[in-house]
């Protein structure tokens, strides 16, 4: 292990990290609000970056892939500490500042803020600013703006989007970086004219658009969406929520390409159709058990099934009022996640459509054991070590789920807040459900413990598993 590459690299992070917090302290100033948090955690952010840069030797002959897990873990653990600075002189306590902010960073959206609307408008502004940046990965980023970093940079870039397949758009992994941060950026700018347009004040339209394309969800109201009561506005969020749920990479093939690329991609096709399905029987519940109009359980369905199953946790409604069977449904959704390479959390829908393929095969072999039958993703064969990796990860994705919510209940939370508090920290989703955590509700009324293990929760979820818990594992610090 080459400390001095890693503390090199975590250094150029934080330096960008103090470098772009400008924007917040602009916000602050043209708000006549105080400077004192952003200039702080600024300052501390590029002086320790600077040490770490300054003092490290970095070896590029010494790199190795362990160098780049520590790298991209540290990094974003790192980034969550400096950007709690700003709320800790908003008044909230060490955790539940950490907790915020790691909330932010990795894209969940769950708060501990018990009165949003109290706070000022630059802190308001920095945990959607905070979620934006995390969205398409700190690492992209950094990827995007600091030039030649060939190799490391490739293996940097595939260590933060670890799933199971990828996308390439350029051989520079430099250019694929700047290419997705542009198509990033482009449909952040689209989104926020169309809020314009639709008469939403200049401050929320742009907190909101940095909120929905990071699939993060923080709304500076206590009500989320419902604050608006518009149709037309839910209609555009529900839109991008699902293009940020998209694999950015075959966004960018079909615009650039062929438009017929989406539709040809089986992931594509299984999470609009997961969708539509959902929503026409989660609608139907919503009719018999709420006694929603057609239009009404059109309208709530589509929108929570789009904000949770996209990780977003928007709230559009208070849905921890709806009948059990609604919530359950919702609670599938919670499992899935959006497509790999978009911004949302989760599993993704490939790694599903893998394991359904893999049970398919298994039952196919009971009937003919001497059969080869491959599994086969958008018509290529799949490696049997990657189908093997796909199902390591779903048992462990639910071997984590199951131990912290069985933490959480432990700790005194009652059965549905523990479940769905895992799942929705884990999933980087947001709201949960039960008497404490609904949408319109906050984790500040849960135990510091609690909120510990959903801050892990948070880190692990969001770097997909392995990033993080391959530190915890002595073979990780050998030589």
């Amino acid at each position: 292990m080459n400390f001095n590459n890693i503390f090199s690299i975590i250094g150029k992070v934080l330096l960008i990290l103090a470098g772009v917090q400008l924007i917040p302290l602009i916000v602050a100033v043209y708000y006549h609000e105080p400077l004192v948090p952003f200039i702080v955690s600024m300052i501390a952010a590029g002086v320790v970056g600077y040490l770490f840069h300054r003092f490290s030797k970095p070896n590029n002959d010494e790199w190795m892939i362990r160098e780049s897990y520590a790298v991209v873990a540290f990094s974003w653990l790192f980034c969550a500490l400096f950007c709690s600075i700003p709320f800790l002189f908003a008044g909230l306590s060490p955790i539940n500042a950490f907790f915020e902010s790691m909330s932010g960073v990795t894209t969940t959206g769950s708060t501990v803020l018990s009165d949003i609307e109290s706070y000022s408008k630059s802190i308001l502004f920095w945990r959607s600013f905070i979620q934006w940046l995390g969205g398409l990965g700190l690492i992209a980023l950094f990827i995007a703006v600091i030039p030649k970093v060939n190799m490391r940079g490739r293996q940097l870039y595939k260590t933060e989007f670890s799933g199971p397949t990828e996308d390439k758009i350029s051989p520079k992994i430099s250019n694929t970086a700047k290419i997705l941060w542009g198509l990033y950026v482009g449909f952040t700018l689209i989104l926020m004219i169309l809020l314009l347009f639709l008469k939403m004040p200049f401050y929320d339209a742009v907190v909101h658009s940095l909120a929905t394309m990071s699939s993060g969800g923080f709304s500076p109201y206590n009500d989320s969406i419902l604050h608006f009561g518009n149709f037309k506005i839910e209609l555009i969020l529900m839109f991008f929520m699902l293009v940020a749920g998209t694999n950015f990479a075959l966004i960018h093939k079909a615009l650039t390409k062929n438009i017929r690329s989406l539709v040809r991609d089986e992931e594509f096709k299984a999470y609009i159709l997961f969708f539509v399905i959902i929503v026409g029987f989660l609608s139907i519940l919503l009719i018999r058990d709420m006694n929603y109009s057609v239009f009404e359980s059109l309208r709530y369905a589509s929108f929570q099934v789009s904000s949770i199953m996209t990780t977003t946790g928007y709230s559009s409604i208070d849905f921890n009022t709806w009948s059990d069977s609604a919530k359950m449904v919702l609670l599938l959704a919670m499992f899935t996640g959006g497509c790999s390479g978009s911004t949302a959390g989760g599993p993704t829908f490939v790694r599903w459509l893998i394991v359904i393929r893999h049970a398919r095969r298994d039952i196919f072999k009971f009937l003919h054991p001497n059969a080869v039958k491959p599994i086969k993703y958008n018509g290529k064969s799949l490696p049997e070590d990657l189908v093997n990796s796909v199902l390591s990860f779903i048992a462990l994705y639910f071997l984590v789920f199951i131990i912290s919510a069985v933490l959480l209940s432990i700790l005194g939370l009652d059965i549905v807040s523990a479940v769905t508090s895992s799942i929705t920290s884990l999933g980087n989703i947001g709201p949960g459900f039960g008497a404490m955590l609904g949408p319109f509700d906050n984790f500040g009324v849960l135990p510091p413990l609690s909120r510990l293990i959903l801050i892990a929760n948070m880190w692990i979820g969001r770097l997909e598993l392995y990033t993080v818990l391959l530190l915890f594992t002595s073979e990780f610090w050998k030589k």
